[in-house]
């Protein structure tokens, strides 16, 4: 009679290589979604930082002009970072005399979502322009 020997073979079958390929292969595109999600963060918070200079930047250009405010919308473009950007300033009579309400809202030219609104008051006087000493 022949005796057969049955040898122990290390290593993985099939099965466990695959299910252990499912399993890597899951987290790598848990990953990338997350990076994804992550570039598309900074897009939008880049966006809202230019965003925010544009508009601190246009009210104080409306804060220091020497013709008076007047209620009424004023609105233009300007490039920063290679974009176009457009804004627009809303003023508003609040009531008591001299004192306006200035809104402004910036967006990228490209799309209608406005990404910051800004508002100030102002009595408009004293202006932050200095003209010749006297």
């Amino acid at each position: 009679m022949m005796q057969i020997h049955k040898t122990k073979q290390a290593g993985f079958t099939l099965i466990e290589v695959l299910a252990s390929l499912l399993i890597f292969s899951t987290a790598i595109l848990g990953l990338m979604h997350a990076g994804s999600e992550n570039i598309r963060a900074v897009n939008v918070l880049e966006q809202k930082q230019f965003a925010g200079i544009i508009a601190d930047n246009q009210l104080l250009l409306a804060l220091n002009r020497p013709e008076p405010l007047r209620v009424g919308v004023e609105q233009d473009s300007v490039e920063m970072a290679g974009r176009d950007w457009n804004w627009r300033i809303q003023n508003e009579d609040t009531g008591t005399a001299g004192c306006f309400k200035l809104t402004i809202t910036v967006r990228e030219n490209t799309s209608e979502q406005i990404l910051i609104t800004r508002t100030a008051f102002t009595t408009r006087k004293p202006s932050l322009r200095s003209g010749p000493a006297q």
